[in-house]
């Protein structure tokens, strides 16, 4: 077993068990296989005869006459497990606290808890003193169904690191430096925030690469993204590195885009820049709460980027997400202190400074146009967010809000497409944006499915009734009351009334008179108490 082994030998089989039976572990049996026998192997103290012939024969089926050096089946599934596992973590993370992880360069697996972030006292002032992100680019594995390119997979990691650099507020570790690290296998003594690694993957007709960026201070693995590419039928090298150089950049420009951090070239569009490169990481901390939707992280981080635009007054991206707090704050009925007893006004004075700051932002025009919408003026809000996404097309995150306010206004032919392209290049953005998807399939009649989007816009944290409002809806309309009690009954425990005053929460929230009025009506049986469903689910089930 490990070393420092973590938790019992009942905790890590549990993990085991959770994993193999995941929706979110996309493995083939083989690799349901092949994970099982390493952990009980490992856990039976035999983790040092665990070689690529072992797995090979027992689990494989190989025969005897198996030569590894000739058959690279094992270091194949090696690497489809390692990436069927970031995968699970990254969407579901873990059941009982330990993360079982197969290291590069073994096949003796491990067993690994993130060390949590130091705590800071709540008196200590906010340091806006602190270097510049450090990035670390892994060498990215390569898989072949030929032996003519090994050096591919080393080519694309070092575009990638040159793609990196052009954004001169990022510390990049070079090439040598990266290669090095990569091979050894002691840990590195070198300090990284970040951690890129992927794997690229290379067919007779097409290029796959795909990603995964870890902050390596609290061990969590927050975005990933794949990438494929159709190659000609002569396999030109020329053509193949043109390939690498052109999902090197598309990665770099996302990279930047997720952690707030600009390119040098786009200062004039974007801004000035701060004059402390931590407030950065007070962006990173934001996508991260508008990714997750946690309002325990709201008051710290509102503080904090009140701070920040008190020491940089002109950092336009802090004035566009404190903008975006304040709005939340409206949307959630947060309370932020007797000095902002009107959050919407602070979030529009913020968003308008952002947008003097950068007119040409992308990121300050989404604050404002979220503002507006909570001020009651859904039109100037579509057209702001529509200017914002002209901006800046290729954003996800712009593309979904757009979206999302389309559909509640019922303008479907523009806000279904950008929502679904939006999850389909981003699935790990904020899941409040199902609603969108689950008002069309509702006004659609199409029950069922309206059902799963607003079970997917349950945030992990689970503190927003909506989405349980609208898994209700759907749930009455196909005859499920029971199930329709249980989430009527946990949106009266996160928002006591809510259903008392539906329809005015819901058009507060500029949603279509038409949605309000469906969706009320579906709800009213049960609007002056949940009992009723509850009496209703029972007998159907009696």
């Amino acid at each position: 077993m490990n070393d420092h082994p973590i938790g019992s030998e009942e905790q890590v089989r549990a993990e085991l068990n959770h994993v193999l039976r995941a929706p979110s572990f996309q493995a083939t049996d083989r690799n349901h296989r092949f994970l099982a026998y390493v952990v009980e192997e490992t856990l039976a103290g035999r983790g040092e005869r665990i070689k690529a012939y072992s797995i090979a024969t027992d689990v494989f089926g190989r025969d005897d006459s198996f030569d590894p050096l000739q058959d690279p089946i094992v270091r194949i599934e090696a690497g489809r497990l390692r990436r069927a596992l970031e995968h699970h973590y990254l969407a579901a993370g873990s059941l009982t606290g330990i993360r079982i992880t197969i290291p590069k360069g073994t096949y003796i697996p491990a067993f690994e808890a993130p060390e949590p972030a130091p705590s800071v006292p709540a008196s200590a002032p906010l340091d806006l003193h602190m270097k510049a992100p450090h990035v670390m680019v892994r060498a990215f594995e390569q898989h072949c169904w030929a032996a003519d390119w090994p050096d591919l997979g080393r080519t694309l990691t070092l575009q990638v690191i040159s793609a990196l650099t052009r954004f001169t507020e990022l510390f990049v570790y070079g090439f040598g430096t990266s290669m090095a690290l990569s091979e050894a296998h002691s840990a590195p003594r070198v300090e990284i925030d970040y951690e890129l690694t992927g794997n690229l993957t290379i067919t007779r007709t097409s290029i796959r690469a795909e990603f995964l960026l870890q902050n390596v201070r609290e061990g969590r693995f927050f975005w990933s993204h794949s990438i494929e590419r159709v190659i000609g039928q002569s396999l030109d090298p020329s053509e193949l590195v043109a390939v690498c150089g052109a999902i090197a950049g598309e990665v770099a420009s996302i990279i930047a885009q997720r952690d707030g951090i600009m390119d040098g070239q786009a200062r004039e569009m974007a801004g000035e820049m701060p004059t402390q490169f931590a407030a950065y990481h007070k962006l990173i901390e934001f996508q991260d709460y508008w990714r997750t939707v946690d309002l325990g992280r709201f008051e710290p981080l509102r503080q904090d980027l009140e701070r920040v635009i008190a020491e940089d007054p002109r950092f336009a991206g802090a004035h566009a997400c404190l903008s975006l707090l304040y709005s939340d704050a409206v949307r959630y009925g947060l309370d932020c202190g007797p000095e902002h007893p009107r959050p919407i006004e602070r979030a529009l004075l913020l968003a308008r400074r952002a947008v003097q700051l950068a007119p040409m932002s992308g990121r300050a025009r989404h604050a404002l146009g979220v503002a507006e919408w909570f001020s009651g003026q859904p039109g100037k809000a579509l057209e702001t967010l529509r200017v914002a996404c002209e901006l800046n097309p290729n954003d996800s995150e712009l593309n979904a809000e757009f979206g999302f306010r389309c559909a509640m206004r019922m303008e479907w032919d523009v806000g279904v497409p950008l929502l679904i392209s939006s999850f389909q290049r981003n699935p790990q953005q904020s899941v409040q944006y199902h609603i969108g998807l689950f008002l069309y399939r509702f006004a659609m009649g199409d029950y069922e499915q309206a059902q799963q989007e607003a079970m997917a816009a349950i945030a992990p944290a689970d503190v927003h009734p909506h989405p349980h409002i609208a898994c209700a809806a759907a749930l009455i309309r196909l005859g499920r009351h029971g199930e329709a009690s249980a989430h009527l009954a946990r949106a009266e425990a996160i928002a006591p009334g809510i259903l008392d005053r539906l329809h005015d929460d819901l058009s507060a929230r500029q949603i279509h008179p038409d949605l309000v009025a469906k969706l009320v009506l579906t709800l009213d049986p049960s609007r002056n108490g949940v009992a009723v469903l509850r009496q209703r689910g029972a007998s159907q089930r009696h």
